[in-house]
C-alpha cells in the first residue's frame, strides 16, 4: 500500500525500526520531508519533536495522575504501622513483621542529644574589620586531631567578610563542623556560628579553636562555647531515666524512635495508619497533574491541548477550597503546589482520607472526575492531539488515513513511540 507523499510500507517499517534505535531526528526529518506534500515547503503542521514531547508529557503525566488517584481511593489509607502521638517530639519507624503483637509504648523525652555549639561575638556587619590584616592562621582541635586553617584578610574587609571567610575555610576542611554567619538585618549585627554535626558527650565530638598567626579567632570570638554537647535523656513506660549519645533509640520488637525535642508530656506510640504512603501518593498525583497540565497549557496552537488544559483546571477549580484544606493550592499558571505542613496535618486529622474516599465508587467528586480524565488521556492519547500536529495540509492526511490512523493508534495509544523515543 502506498501512502500519499511517496513512502511505502517498507519505508514505514524502516521508520518504525529507527524508533527502536532512538533516531528521533531521522524520524522527524523523514516525516517532515516525505509525508508532507511538495507545496508545504515550510513544513506547516509538521510532526515535530515538540509535538512528540507534548504527547509523551501528557501521556506519562496522565498515567502517573491516574495511578496515584487509584491508590488514594483504594489502598493508600489501609496500611497500618506504629505511629507517634506527637511527631514534633518523637517520630517512630516500625520494621518488624508482627504488628498485631505490638503493644502501646509511652516515651517521656527530657532532653535530646546535641553537639557543641560556639557562637562568636556580635559584630557590626558592615564595619571595617579591626583585626590583623594579611594571612591569619588558626588551629581547630576536634576529636584529639589538630588541623591548621588560614584566611587572608584584605585591607577593606568588613567584619562579616572575615567571618564568612572563616566559615568557608572551616566547612571546606571536612571536620564534622558546620559553620555559618548569622546576620540580624534589623541591627546590622553578625556572628560566626560553629556547630558540631555529631551529637552526644563523647570526647570525639568536642572541638576548640586557637590563633596561630594573626588574631582572627580572638577578634571574632570563634572559640566561645554557647552550648556544651549533651546526651539524650528519656524514659519508657514510666521507667527510670535512660541516656543515649544519639537521638535514635531502640524501643524493641523492630520499633525505633528518633527524639526531636524535649517535652513535659509523654508521647504515646500505638498501632495506626501509615500516612507516609498516602502522602507519597498525593505527591505523585501532583507531579502527574502538573506534567500533563503544563504540557497542554503550553501547546497554545493545538485546540485539543487547550481543551485538555481547560478541563483539568475546571475540575480543580470546582474543588479548590477542599484541596486547600488538605494543603494543595495553585500558582498563577495553574500548577498544583503542596504545603507539606498542611498536608501532614490533614493526614493526621483524617481530612486527607475523607477527601479522597468519601465518594469512593461514585461518578462524582474530585478523585473520580480527575481519575477519569487521567485514564482517558493515558489510554486514548491521540484524542488530545489535533490533526494539525501531523500535517493538516496533506492531500491524503496521513494521521487520519487508514494506514496512518492505524499507526497513530498503535504508536500513540500503546505507547510504542513514547516508550522507545523518550
Amino acid at each position: 500500500m502506498k501512502v500519499s507523499g511517496g513512502l511505502n510500507s517498507t519505508g514505514i517499517s524502516n521508520l518504525y525500526n529507527s524508533l527502536y534505535q532512538g533516531k528521533i531526528a531521522m524520524y522527524t526529518n523523514k516525516l517532515s520531508q516525505e509525508f508532507l506534500p511538495a507545496n508545504n515547503v515550510k513544513g506547516e503542521g509538521a510532526f515535530s519533536t515538540n509535538s512528540l514531547q507534548y504527547i509523551n508529557d501528557i501521556k506519562s503525566g496522565a498515567s502517573e495522575l491516574s495511578s496515584a488517584l487509584k491508590d488514594l481511593t483504594s489502598s493508600a489509607f489501609n496500611n497500618n504501622t506504629m505511629v507517634s502521638s506527637n511527631t514534633d517530639v518523637m517520630t517512630v519507624k516500625y520494621s518488624g513483621n508482627n504488628l498485631g503483637s505490638m503493644n502501646d509504648v509511652s516515651v517521656k523525652v527530657d532532653q535530646v542529644a546535641t553537639g557543641q555549639l560556639n557562637e562568636g561575638s556580635s559584630l557590626s556587619s558592615s564595619s571595617l574589620y579591626s583585626g590583623d590584616r594579611g594571612v591569619n592562621r588558626f588551629e581547630i582541635n576536634t576529636g584529639g586531631k589538630t588541623t591548621q586553617l588560614s584566611v587572608s584578610v584584605a585591607a577593606g574587609d568588613s567584619n562579616r567578610d572575615v567571618q564568612q571567610k572563616m566559615a568557608t575555610a572551616i566547612n571546606n576542611a571536612g571536620l564534622g563542623l558546620r559553620a555559618t554567619v548569622e546576620t540580624d538585618s534589623k541591627t546590622n549585627v553578625s556572628m560566626l556560628r560553629i556547630e558540631s554535626t555529631n551529637v552526644g558527650t563523647a570526647d570525639r565530638n568536642a572541638f576548640s579553636l586557637r590563633d596561630v598567626t594573626g588574631n582572627a579567632v580572638a577578634q571574632t570570638g570563634a572559640n566561645d562555647v554557647s552550648r556544651e554537647r549533651q546526651d539524650a535523656i528519656y524514659s519508657i513506660n514510666g521507667g527510670p531515666a535512660q541516656t543515649s549519645q544519639t537521638n535514635t533509640i531502640n524501643l524493641g520488637n523492630g520499633l525505633s524512635a528518633t527524639l526531636r525535642a524535649a517535652s513535659e508530656e509523654e508521647v504515646t506510640v500505638t498501632r495506626g495508619k501509615d500516612m507516609g504512603h498516602a502522602i507519597s501518593a498525593v505527591e505523585s498525583m501532583v507531579r502527574g497533574f502538573n506534567k500533563m497540565f503544563v504540557a497542554a497549557a503550553a501547546n497554545v496552537t493545538d485546540p485539543k491541548a487547550q481543551g485538555l488544559a481547560s478541563r483539568s483546571m475546571n475540575i480543580s477549580a470546582a474543588y479548590s477550597r477542599s484541596l486547600s484544606d488538605i494543603g494543595i493550592s495553585f500558582d498563577a499558571g495553574g500548577r498544583m503546589l503542596i504545603n507539606q505542613q498542611k498536608l501532614s496535618q490533614a493526614a493526621e486529622n483524617g481530612k486527607l482520607e475523607q477527601f479522597f474516599t468519601e465518594n469512593r465508587g461514585k461518578n462524582f467528586g474530585f478523585a473520580a472526575m480527575m481519575g477519569r480524565l487521567g485514564d482517558n488521556v493515558s489510554t486514548n492519547t491521540s484524542n488530545f492531539v489535533s490533526s494539525s500536529v501531523f500535517g493538516s495540509s496533506m492531500g491524503e492526511n496521513f494521521a487520519y488515513s487508514g494506514l496512518g490512523n492505524s499507526l497513530q493508534f498503535n504508536f500513540l495509544n500503546s505507547g510504542s513511540i513514547l516508550d522507545y523515543m523518550f
